[in-house]
């Protein structure tokens, strides 16, 4: 009897754990998915973008000079049917407040990174960043790095720019310690070039119109870097309509229009 009484009650816990399992089943079922962030921009008319403020010329909260990620994001925001409004953080806060639904994508100049894929989607990218080759507006002997052969040219202390330079054999680098003094170097004729980091590069461009000095437009370096929108690795519905949108911006010609209004030369993406 014990025996039997043993098995009823193992048998009655084991229905009612299926039971139980059922009803948890059935409510998981029924309940309905997260939503993707497309459909809460589409109905807020807000695209939130988190951003560094100050990033000049990536980005601002001066709307007169707003920076071109800014202008960017306004642009997506309007092929979304939304108006771009932007949530300003630390640089290293961008992904944990996108993560944590401070924001709905990132726009500013994040370049995609296998280490930053494992964290959050990327959109398809947008423009690439590089370095860039400066001369004086009047010198049109340089249009690749093998020009700078037999030349002076300056370099900003311990970034890549100088270990490109050596590897091209370019004997004669001037090395300082910050990319204004550069500059100021080749407008007074002390140097013959710079090759410096291309969007800080322009910003001191636009900063001083009066320089005698250009960015050599023909100039594509080979190794360039792909900025792409962050985003949060379940907003399969926004990456799409952001990829779209992209392609349209890259297209017609909106992201390379924007760009040289910040001086910033429009290079190829690398992939």
């Amino acid at each position: 009897m014990k025996t039997i009484l043993g098995l009823t009650r193992r048998a009655t816990l084991s229905t009612a754990a299926l039971l139980l399992a059922g009803s948890l089943a059935a409510v998981v079922a029924a309940a309905p998915a997260a939503a993707d962030a497309l459909e809460g921009i589409k109905s807020s008319k807000k695209f939130v973008v988190c951003g560094v403020d100050g990033m000049l010329p990536y980005s601002s909260s001066d709307a007169k000079i707003p920076g071109f990620e800014v202008e960017i994001a306004r642009k997506l925001g309007e092929k979304l049917g939304a108006e771009a409004e932007y949530t300003w953080v630390s640089w290293d806060a961008l992904i944990p407040a996108l993560t944590s639904k401070r924001c709905d994508a990132i726009v500013d100049g994040m370049f995609i990174t296998p280490e930053r894929e494992k964290v959050i989607s990327f959109s398809t990218p947008y423009y690439a960043s590089g370095e860039t080759i400066l001369v004086r507006k009047g010198d049109t002997s340089v249009k690749g790095l093998a020009d700078l052969h037999g030349k002076k040219v300056g370099a900003l202390a311990g970034s890549v720019t100088v270990d490109h330079l050596q590897k091209e054999g370019i004997p004669d680098v001037a090395v300082y310690p910050d990319q204004n003094t550069i500059v100021l170097e080749l407008n007074n004729g002390r140097i013959d070039a710079a090759y410096l980091e291309a969007p800080s590069a322009a910003w001191i461009l636009t900063g001083d119109p009066s320089l005698d000095v250009r960015i050599v437009e023909e100039f594509v370096p080979e190794e360039r870097f792909d900025a792409g929108v962050g985003l949060r690795q379940e907003d399969t519905e926004l990456k799409a309509a952001i990829d779209a949108a992209i392609h349209q911006m890259r297209d017609d010609g909106t992201i390379k229009t924007i760009l040289e209004g910040y001086k910033v030369p429009y290079f190829p993406t690398a992939h």
